[in-house]
């Protein structure tokens, strides 16, 4: 059986082992089998071709048939990749339930770094700083204040594009959790346009925010998650989009003064766009 299995690497991802891939693509390409005929096509021991069709059965990707030999029937690609993604979504709900139990194993665990000294890490590149740093928000326990400008929207909307929506993560867990999220979105009237496509492009996942207010007061983008976690984005007009890096502080001391500062630009910022045209003569248009 010639299969370019690279195609089907995504089944890997999402937890199967060899024998239960092989099993399933040559289901597909033969629609209805015995194992005994899968184990030939596939390249599957005999010993370990009942443990696999057990599973896939179980998880609903293929039909058993009642007969001798005992046949098994592929599903059509549509259903079948649809149970897929339900069987992603189930594991991905799964595993942020018990991920509780798992954050406490980890704050357990002895630490070498006394708990007064700060704790810095950098990502690289506007994919790690969503990556590793923004999607930090999804386990916010208190609180997450987040101040963004273009090069967050862009550094957003370029991963979404490529199949990671961390707003849609952070959406979904925030509303499991019921933690405060106000977001101040800055602007200019450069880059106004880009922040009212965005705000409708990702309005299913930012209508869920505690709070939404706007700023012209142009400064440097950052999150303060709980009382000790600060996100510190960095831009450079000369690098690409400009989001070139972001730097994860744990430092108690540097999120209080920078949430402090938060609730100040809250207090001025604009509660809807449109108080922007009660402006006299726009006299006092957004800086930048």
């Amino acid at each position: 059986m010639r299969v370019a299995w690279a195609e089907f690497g995504l089944l890997d991802e999402a937890g199967f082992g060899s024998y239960e891939k092989r099993a399933l693509v040559a289901l597909a390409v033969h629609g209805v089998s015995d194992a005994a005929t899968l184990c030939r096509e596939a390249d599957i021991p005999t010993s370990k071709i009942y443990a696999a069709m057990e599973k896939l059965a179980r998880l609903g990707l293929i039909e058993v048939r009642r007969s001798r030999p005992q046949l098994y029937a592929a599903l059509p690609p549509e259903p079948l990749i649809e149970r897929l993604n339900a069987i992603a979504r189930e594991r991905a709900d799964a595993f942020a339930a018990a991920s509780t139990q798992l954050r406490a194993a980890f704050e357990k665990l002895p630490r070498r770094l006394k708990s007064s000294q700060s704790r810095v890490d950098l990502a690289l590149g506007a994919d790690s700083h969503i990556k590793r740093h923004v999607s930090r928000l999804a386990g916010a326990r208190k609180r997450v204040l987040s101040y963004l400008e273009a090069g967050d929207i862009a550094a957003m909307r370029t991963l979404r594009d490529e199949g990671f929506d961390v707003l849609r993560t952070v959406a979904r867990e925030r509303e499991r959790s019921n933690v405060e999220h106000r977001a101040i979105f800055g602007f200019s009237d450069r880059n106004a346009a880009q922040l009212l496509a965005f705000l409708r492009d990702f309005a299913g996942a930012t209508r869920t925010l505690s709070g939404v207010r706007y700023s012209g007061e142009i400064g440097h983008p950052f999150h303060v998650v709980d009382d000790d976690l600060v996100i510190l984005a960095l831009d450079h007009p000369f690098i690409g989009d400009g989001r070139f890096a972001s730097l994860l502080v744990q430092d108690a001391a540097l999120a209080a003064q920078l949430a402090e500062g938060f609730e100040q630009l809250w207090q001025r910022a604009l509660k809807n766009l449109r108080e922007i045209r009660a402006w006299p003569g726009r006299g006092h248009q957004p800086k930048g």
